[in-house]
């Protein structure tokens, strides 16, 4: 079968793209065809069918300027994406589309366009986009829901996109527009959801439980082979507020005898590496950013990988890669992680925030280095089954055919 994927970026950006560049993988693998659909950009893997991808825009900084008034178009409504869509369809004739992340860069203009044709819709959600202008649900160093259920205005005076009142009504601006003529809801038959939390979490944001169907992700092991032990804790990510990484390196603090290794780059970088010599933890080493067998090397050594997240993971990748790895794992327990860790046997959980319990559970992992073996092994266990990469194939042909796929 013919699918096409529309994503905003065609380069491995975040989370979202590793998932869908994965999933495309897998597909081909199973002799299906995965037709891109993006928005224009230097860094895109090379396509036949870059010629329908949209004209790129900036939506780091939006202003006033003709730049900034596309930028603002583009989120409402993009005739550009809906009539290269359009093309795209009647020259690739899929069976179906899957969706990712298009909001802003394309915009669900396109969404009509393959209803039109009688195409069978699917989205994975990747975030809270759906639900909330504040598409992290985080604000400020706090969880934020100002706008549940449908309140999207409470944005501007919350200042919860990006600390702005006018970043805040053109968020609210946007999903009231989207939601008054039904562009997401009424345009896709099913909405996959990563984490039963998020599922439950949709739900109670008013999203039909019938559109939604969970499905985990996947974790590749064939190519990941576990190490079990390790002279350091891990973390891998993003250097940003939410992924808590403060607390982690004031936990880090207080258990000096622990090594800890932190693997990525982001906003927060200076602060952080700020943060560890005013406490003098000389026992956090920072390694920059890394990938491919650098990336695994690093995983290979550690003793134990560190989750300290503070807002709602949606499923937290890097715990699935750690259990591919055979590493346990140190975790907030919040959001999709509460259920991604099985406390006790694949790792530890740590209260959110709390650097004293973080202090606590790296030390009782550290102090053990056969119970970390253990739990490295059952983590490996449940990579090679609940989140295996044939499951998630079947899983999702289930999903495609529910949506009315002739597969």
């Amino acid at each position: 079968m013919k699918i096409v994927f529309a994503n905003k970026f065609y380069y491995l950006k975040g989370g979202a793209e590793r998932y869908a560049f994965d999933l495309a993988a897998m597909l081909a693998s199973h002799g299906h065809e995965v037709v891109p659909f993006s928005m224009r950009d230097k860094r895109d893997l090379p396509t036949p069918w870059a010629k329908y991808f949209v004209s790129p825009v900036e939506t780091e900084n939006v202003s006033f300027s003709l730049g900034g008034l596309k930028t603002a178009g583009r989120l409402l409504y993009s005739f550009e994406a809906k009539r290269k869509f359009a093309g795209l369809l009647d020259k690739a004739k899929p069976g179906l589309v899957h969706v990712h992340n298009i909001y802003h860069q394309i915009s669900p203009s396109i969404l009509p366009e393959a209803k039109r044709r009688g195409l069978p819709v699917v989205m994975t959600a990747h975030d809270y986009k759906l639900i909330a202008p504040n598409y992290a649900l985080f604000h400020d160093g706090h969880i934020c829901e100002a706008t549940k259920p449908d309140r999207f205005w409470r944005a501007v005076g919350h200042r919860c996109i990006k600390g702005s009142r006018m970043a805040g009504a053109l968020e609210a601006l946007e999903m009231s527009f989207h939601r008054s003529f039904g562009l997401y809801l009424n345009n896709i038959d099913l909405i996959i959801t990563p984490s039963r939390f998020m599922h439950a979490l949709f739900m109670s944001y008013g999203i039909p439980e019938a559109k939604l169907v969970h499905v985990p992700h996947f974790t590749e092991t064939v190519s990941r082979q576990p190490v079990y032990g390790g002279t350091y804790g891990l973390f891998v990510g993003r250097l940003s507020p939410e992924k808590g990484v403060d607390v982690l390196i004031k936990a880090a603090a207080k258990v000096k005898n622990v090594p800890i290794h932190i693997v990525g780059t982001g906003p927060q970088e200076q602060y952080l590496r700020d943060l560890a010599e005013s406490l003098r933890a000389n026992n956090v080493v920072f390694k920059g950013f890394m990938e491919g067998e650098k990336l695994a090397a690093e995983y290979a050594g550690a003793r134990f990988v560190a989750v300290p997240s503070i807002f709602y993971e949606v499923v937290g990748l890097v715990a699935l890669e750690a259990y591919a790895y055979g590493k346990p794992l140190v975790a907030s327990q919040i959001g999709g992680l509460a259920e991604t860790v099985i406390d006790g046997q694949t790792g530890r959980f740590a209260s959110v925030g709390d650097v004293d319990d973080w202090a606590e559970q790296i030390s009782a992992l550290w102090d053990n280095p056969q119970i970390c073996e253990d739990m490295g092994r059952a983590g490996r266990r449940l990579a090679e089954t609940e989140y295996a990469p044939v499951k998630h194939y079947e899983r999702i042909i289930e999903v495609y055919r529910k949506a009315g796929a002739k597969i």
